[in-house]
């Protein structure tokens, strides 16, 4: 498959699918190993692996900072109430196999991330892809 004009390899197509699945454990693994061995990662897996861990990041920050905005408006006398309900239907309450409508999000745009690398394609995701490429070359 082509990208951008480049032959993509299949193990850069291998590892930026795991990096995606694995949410950056394995691109920083590959990161590591490029380092101890002394070879340059690629523009395509490079691009790959430094946008899952920036995706996995991104979830974990805005995860917490939305407990922490739940928890201090569940203080709130008739909103608390509201809130937990809210928070409870959005991520607990199981909508498709097991899977809340947070945790249904998120496995929907890691399949998408994890299927366009293993095809050799840029995915690309509004906010995370701008920040990526505008640091990280092609």
């Amino acid at each position: 498959m082509r990208s951008n004009g480049i032959r993509v390899q299949i193990m850069e197509r291998i590892i930026s699918m795991l990096s995606y699945i694995t949410f950056g454990m394995a691109g920083v693994v590959w990161i590591i190993v490029c380092y101890i061995t002394k070879n340059q990662m690629s523009g395509f897996c490079s691009y790959n692996v430094y946008q899952s861990i920036f995706f996995a990041l991104f979830i974990y920050i805005f995860s917490l900072f939305c407990s922490i905005v739940s928890g201090l408006l569940s203080a709130v006398p008739f909103l608390g109430d509201l809130i937990n309900k809210f928070t409870l239907f959005i991520a607990g309450t199981p909508v498709y196999f097991g899977y809340s409508l947070w945790g249904l999000l998120i496995f929907v745009i890691v399949c998408y991330l994890a299927i366009f690398s293993l095809f050799g394609r840029y995915p690309y995701l509004p906010f995370i892809s701008d920040v990526i490429g505008s640091n990280f070359r092609r």
